[in-house]
């Protein structure tokens, strides 16, 4: 028997809103399980979900233990990878310890969430992610946004508060735009206005940085930087979220954080392959260079196609495309070949910026990016030129 959802004026509305979405080419699905031959929808940027080292120390690690830590870690904890992980995340990140939530949605909720009040003014880059805006909503803290990018509008705005707590938060690289905050004039802004530096290294993780640490270590700027938050479901390729950095915040948001407290904590399995990843990224080198050279050389074949990727530098190229359901289509044409890449729409991004999200990654080669680029030319020879560039 089933069961349908009975008629109110609150399903009335949300009828209404899906009919809408419907109609305006902005309705969003699930992905469906499928085989394609080429993949530049996954966060997986070194194919380390594939890597069969990481897979046997992962093994090696669960030793047959696959669940295991069933509360949430204040009321116990079932398994000591969670210390020999966030040891090994202190280390990699060098700050005095780290702490490991259930996601990077949740770390960053949860961190703003526990850090800040209504009189806290936080001053937050356009382009940052969902989950640091929605952090702000929950401690109800004063919201400055300010122009992507744009050190000087931050440096006029916190010039302009009263307050005596202030929070610069930024993301290190942007996820749907694929290019760096200048985080050098950043913490000289913090630095001359006693502000908090809080960084979301969710897409540097794993990338940047001699020690491939994230942009922080990259932009040579670890000791202005307060917390650096990162994700373990992206380059490392597991799950999980983390803070990084002193031993008083990581007591604070023990005691405060309530996406921590609230949570039944990650099962053993998940830690092992967690930290077998990490392991395998910090011994070896180069793999990142390979990595963003070829992402470089994606760029370069959009951009002589005619297409602009923005100011995107890293691993995440997007196309632009401008108008939702031509996106939406190209998308789909792609799909159809056999290729995966995700057609990003309002309002994850400003409206009028609908843009094709490539992800680069370790297992994509040469030919496949050429074999992209060319459906895309073919596809787009006969329509506006709303397309390109």
């Amino acid at each position: 028997m089933k069961l349908y959802m009975r008629q109110t004026p609150l399903s009335d509305r949300l009828a209404r809103e899906r009919c809408a979405r419907k109609a305006s080419a902005l309705f969003r699905q699930t992905a469906p399980c499928e085989e394609v031959s080429i993949d530049l929808s996954t966060n997986s940027y070194l194919s380390l979900h594939d890597n069969t080292h990481v897979h046997a120390a992962a093994h090696k690690l669960i030793d047959g233990q696959l669940s295991g830590n069933l509360a949430s870690r204040i009321i116990s904890t079932g398994t000591a990878l969670y210390a020999r992980l966030e040891s090994a995340l202190a280390q990699w990140k060098q700050t005095e310890t780290a702490l490991v939530f259930n996601s990077g949605y949740a770390a960053n909720v949860g961190m703003i969430q526990a850090l800040a009040n209504r009189s806290t003014d936080i001053f937050c880059d356009r382009l940052n992610h969902a989950s640091i805006y929605d952090g702000i909503r929950l401690c109800g803290a004063r919201l400055h946004r300010y122009r992507h990018c744009d050190v000087n509008d931050l440096r006029k705005r916190v010039q302009t508060s009263s307050s005596p707590e202030k929070i610069i938060v930024t993301d290190s690289v942007f996820s749907m735009d694929g290019d760096c905050a200048p985080l050098a004039d950043i913490c000289d802004v913090a630095r001359a206005h006693d502000a908090l530096v809080m960084v979301d290294e969710a897409h540097a993780t794993g990338i940047f940085g001699m020690r491939h640490s994230g942009w922080v270590e990259a932009c040579g700027v670890e000791e202005a930087i307060d917390i650096r938050m990162g994700t373990l479901s992206k380059a490392v390729a597991g799950l999980g979220g983390f803070f990084s950095g002193s031993f008083l915040l990581r007591d604070h948001f023990v005691n405060h954080a309530r996406s921590l407290i609230y949570s039944t904590a990650l099962p053993h399995s998940v830690l092992a392959f967690d930290l077998a990843a990490i392991d395998y990224i910090r011994s070896h080198v180069g793999i990142q260079a390979k990595l963003l050279a070829k992402a470089q050389h994606f760029r370069q074949l959009l951009t002589d196609a005619g297409f602009d990727t923005l100011n995107s530098t890293t691993q995440i190229i997007p196309c632009l495309i401008g108008d939702d359901a031509r996106t939406l289509h190209l998308s789909r044409h792609l799909r159809k070949h056999g290729i995966k890449a995700p057609a990003v729409r309002p309002p994850t991004v400003p409206k009028g910026t609908s843009r094709l999200r490539f992800s680069i990654h370790a297992n994509v080669d040469e030919e496949h990016l050429r074999r992209v680029v060319s459906i895309l030319k073919s596809e787009i020879a006969g329509q506006s030129p709303k397309c390109s560039r």
